[in-house]
């Protein structure tokens, strides 16, 4: 996924905070309470035409995925030739960089379904053929092998992107990338002829590429906008067509649960994939290991079953079948209605269904159980035993792993008394019902980078490759034993940390920077925390973000301003390891100041 190169320049002086964001040019209330709703809940920073390009920039990242993404990874700036967002995807996965593109491919031999999406970003009211034409022509230049319109670097670095993936073909799915491109606007759906044609020509250059599996030119008016906010945040439903099915006995703290038999392809149609065909992306959030690849021993064996014309009637029989964890569970004749649901154990099945879709017909049957539970350690017992039925290791158990239950516990105790409450978000949507603000959620991958930054000392692991550190890392950051004061720490100061910036207490370019930030207070305190009046290296790093103005704020900013004295910093230098180095030389600099204290 594009990173953002360079924000928008802010002022560091004190600045009155927004409670209301609006766009006078949007013509509709509804449009503009889920603008709203996207700025108050990420703490948008810049102008309203900025913040409107990073929501509808939200709107189709999770189209494509259910990652959790910075608000400051949705938009950059720079040499603009037309282009408001690029991104790409493997699978279901945002990938960040080309560093951490390179480390997928060379680290599996599997094969990935691969989306380049583009997009642009109108908030006027009204189509203009003129724009939906220069975008076009903007991904083309951008894509050919010898761009006429300069690019900024992030645009730089995702054409290496895209040269990657070709330079790794023979693992794409369907031989080719899928390539959508989405001109989004606040202006109602029009009838235009001559805006039809313009996305028609549009779509037709793209496919003369040849760069594509599926091309796609969307039009994407307000209605589409809405469309995918609501599906981006709102609850997952969906009605399954059984053959047949049997309730469980009761039991405690399962509210329903059913036994059911299917067919394979009506549960992909309804379960596996949304109501637009394209398959659901957060279904597998629960799941204890991600897809392996068809390829893989264990589903070599199951896309085999679907090959056989004698076998795929007996596919319900030799599979180990399908286990859904929902909010809600209800029978309704031959169908039953799941909501807010997650496939807990059978990812590796489901996902086979998905990408032999074609070969699975009417004769493939499967067993699926659902079950209707809310309590957390329930749904635990129930990942674990469903999951050791399939040998999968212990360590595979991120979201369950004692430490992680451990530091839930923690975060709900140490809320109770806080002004500010921070949330652990074991679960995907844990917090959703309560209508928490998500910048006070952290979830597993964000707590480990919070860790990385601050207890680690490595911001470059944090901002470049956030996925080593529940993957490889994963024992390292979450170790047994490890004081939970210190995840909360680390994470209640990259909450201040964005808070301030969206206040526009700091320039706001300092964002692609945090966690380098956090690096140089976390060094600061641990050295200086008796100096600064506290008992532990966490109190000073508390009290060191808590403040909006005031001594520890005026500390905060010659910290800031001294470790970084000029955020504008190129994208190369950013990922080089020498910056640390740097920012900790430039602290160490500062600590001779005997003032600072």
């Amino acid at each position: 996924m594009l990173r953002p190169f360079c924000l928008p320049g802010t002022t560091r002086f004190p600045a009155k905070r927004q409670d209301f964001y609006s766009l006078p040019i949007f013509t509709t209330l509804a449009l503009k309470s889920y603008f709203n709703t996207f700025c108050q809940n990420f703490g948008a920073p810049y102008s309203d035409s900025k913040n409107f390009e990073a929501f509808a920039n939200y709107c189709i990242f999770s189209k494509y995925t259910g990652d959790s993404v910075e608000i400051s990874d949705l938009v950059y700036d720079g040499a603009d030739p037309g282009i408001d967002g690029a991104f790409l995807y493997l699978d279901d996965r945002a990938v960040m960089s080309l560093d951490e593109l390179s480390e997928i491919f060379d680290g599996s031999r599997r094969e990935y379904s691969v989306s380049v999406v583009f997009t642009q970003v109108k908030s006027s009211t009204s189509w203009s053929k003129m724009e939906v034409d220069f975008f076009i022509a903007a991904v083309v230049d951008l894509l050919s092998d010898e761009p006429a319109q300069p690019h900024a670097p992030h645009l730089a670095e995702f054409r290496s992107m895209f040269k990657t993936v070709f330079d790794n073909i023979g693992r794409i799915k369907n031989g080719l990338p899928d390539l959508h491109v989405y001109f989004l606007t606040a202006a109602p759906d029009t009838d235009a002829p001559e805006i039809n044609a313009a996305f028609s020509i549009g779509e037709n250059s793209l496919k003369k590429l040849g760069y594509a599996h599926d091309t796609r030119y969307v039009k994407g008016h307000r209605d589409f906008i809405h469309d995918l906010w609501l599906s981006a945040d709102g609850p997952v439903e969906a009605r399954l067509p059984t053959i047949g099915y049997a309730p469980f006995p009761a039991a405690p703290n399962i509210n329903n649960a059913y036994v059911a038999t299917v067919q394979a392809r009506n549960f992909i149609d309804t379960v596996l994939k949304s109501a637009d065909g394209t398959p659901r992306k957060k279904l597998f959030e629960e799941n204890v290991r991600d897809f392996l690849g068809v390829d893989a021993d264990v589903n070599s064996e199951i896309a085999s079953t679907l090959d056989e014309a004698d076998k795929k009637s007996r596919f319900g029989l030799m599979n180990n079948g399908i286990t859904i964890v929902a909010s809600s569970v209800r029978p309704a004749g031959q169908e039953i209605f799941i909501r807010d649901f997650q496939i807990v154990n059978g990812c590796q099945t489901s996902n086979v269904l998905i990408s032999l879709d074609e070969k699975v017909d009417a004769s493939v049957s499967l067993m699926v159980k659902l079950i209707e539970a809310d309590e957390p350690s329930v749904i635990d017992d129930i990942v674990r035993a469903t999951n050791r039925q399939s040998k999968v290791e212990d360590a595979q158990f991120i979201s369950t792993l004692d430490v992680l239950r451990k530091l839930e516990q923690y975060f709900n105790a140490r809320g109770a008394s806080e002004t500010n409450r921070l949330y652990f978000e074991r679960r995907k949507g844990q917090y959703a019902p309560e209508n928490v603000v998500p910048v006070r959620v952290f979830d597993v991958r964000e707590t480990a980078r919070c860790y990385a930054a601050i207890t680690m000392m490595r911001p470059d692991l944090a901002s470049r490759y956030p996925n080593r550190l529940t993957g490889e890392l994963l024992n390292d950051v979450f170790k047994p034993g490890s004081p939970e004061e210190t995840y909360y720490t680390a994470c209640f100061a990259h909450y201040r940390l964005k808070m301030l910036i969206s206040n526009k207490k700091f320039d706001g370019r300092y964002s692609k920077l945090r966690w380098h930030l956090m690096c140089a207070a976390a060094k600061y305190c641990s050295e200086n925390y008796k100096n600064l009046g506290c008992k532990t290296k966490n109190e000073a790093i508390y009290s060191l973000f808590s403040a909006n103005e005031g001594v520890w704020f005026d500390r905060l900013n010659a910290l800031v301003t001294a470790a970084i004295p000029d955020p504008d910093i190129s994208r190369d230098l950013l990922k080089s390891p020498p910056l640390t180095a740097t920012i900790l030389s430039n602290v160490d600099a500062l600590q001779e100041n005997a003032s600072f204290a």
